[in-house]
């Protein structure tokens, strides 16, 4: 919430501005939108995805007429793409112009690199795992990702760096885990899972301490107002790590595993990796720095979790009342979350009211 739109609802609660004359006074200081503002944002928009859509017509072109072109023609293509893409970076950095093009052009860089590495394993059949191409492509535009910072590159990155763990878990545990992990889909998926659950939490940490520094975190005269909200890259990753730790929590009920003195423990040791998650979660974003979006993931989880674990117990047979008894707990805690989060929304609001007038 903005300090003009909060000036504008604190005027409103004393008497001193009309209801009436409210909308007046909130287009006045620019509280909605401008025309400017949204003319800035389609540009924006529609700059990114033109960037994306040239660089994916390559891809797609090579691919229609793969039986119509030459080794030559193809590597002339995608290599000649990224020589001029790396020159006009090069060109824009030197005149310090257009900073988001310079980004944008590494990102561009960074896809045609997958598609020429891509290209040469099909056109040489080099035989190469999967993990290798996503390795390599990852550690190719390393540099580039450093040197842009540009939050959809290091998302590429990081899906890059997903892609290779699971392509690599998948061949080595077949080849050189034990017997009972190999002929075993619950110990190697529950394997897969924590180390992913494991990447992306600590990428999830990175960041907030990066792209949300502890810089922009909540002075302690306003315990329930969050200064910034968090980037949206950070929210995207916390999608991640949430899907993957509540994966890993529910995973023993996807792949029906017998309960044994192996899979006991395991199941254990996720469902307290997956407390623990929360624990963080929480303390994070509720005590640290209130961010209603990021204990949504929290509640969203631990409904998830409870109500897997509630019908692994309960729908043992054709029971209408185990149905029953599910609805009802789905509706209990979905209610629980609601109330618990929109009275986070309003002590958030009500802080910023009373906050200081610098305090945004």
């Amino acid at each position: 919430m903005s300090k003009s739109r909060r000036t504008i609802e604190s005027l409103i609660q004393q008497g001193q501005l009309p209801i009436e004359y409210a909308e007046s006074a909130a287009l006045a200081l620019e509280v909605y939108p401008s025309n400017r503002s949204w003319r800035v944002f389609f540009d924006t928009a529609a700059l990114i995805v033109g960037v994306v859509a040239l660089v994916l017509s390559l891809v797609f072109f090579i691919a229609y007429n793969w039986l119509h072109m030459g080794k030559m023609g193809k590597f002339a293509l995608v290599e000649g793409a990224l020589v001029i893409t790396i020159i006009a970076y090069a060109y824009l950095v030197f005149v310090q112009k257009f900073k988001l093009i310079q980004q944008l052009l590494l990102l561009v860089a960074s896809i045609i690199t997958g598609s020429l590495l891509a290209l040469f394993g099909q056109v040489y059949q080099t035989g190469a795992d999967t993990w290798q191409l996503f390795f390599a492509w990852a550690l190719l535009i390393t540099p580039w990702v450093i040197i842009a910072r540009l939050p959809a590159l290091w998302l590429l990155w990081l899906g890059l760096v997903n892609a290779f763990i699971v392509s690599y878990l998948d061949i080595f545990l077949y080849l050189n885990a034990p017997t009972f992990i190999a002929d075993n889909y619950f110990y190697q998926d529950s394997i897969q899972i924590a180390v992913l659950a494991l990447i992306n939490f600590i990428a999830l940490n990175l960041w907030l301490a990066t792209i949300d520094s502890p810089s922009n975190s909540t002075p302690k005269t306003a315990p329930y107002t969050s200064k910034t909200k968090l980037h949206w890259s950070t929210y995207v990753v916390g999608l991640l790590s949430t899907y993957l730790i509540t994966y890993l929590a529910i995973t023993y009920i996807f792949i029906n595993a017998d309960v044994n003195t192996i899979t006991a423990p395991i199941t254990i040791g996720s469902l307290l990796l997956w407390a623990s998650w929360c624990g963080f979660m929480l303390w994070r974003f509720y005590k640290h720095q209130l961010d209603v979006l990021m204990l949504t993931y929290l509640c969203g989880s631990v409904i998830a979790v409870m109500m897997f674990w509630a019908g692994e117990w309960l729908l043992q047979g054709d029971n209408a009342f185990s149905y029953l008894m599910l609805a009802v707990l789905l509706i209990a805690t979905s209610s629980i979350a609601v109330l618990w989060l929109r009275g986070l929304a309003n002590k958030d609001n009500e802080a910023q009211l009373i906050a200081r007038g610098d305090y945004e």
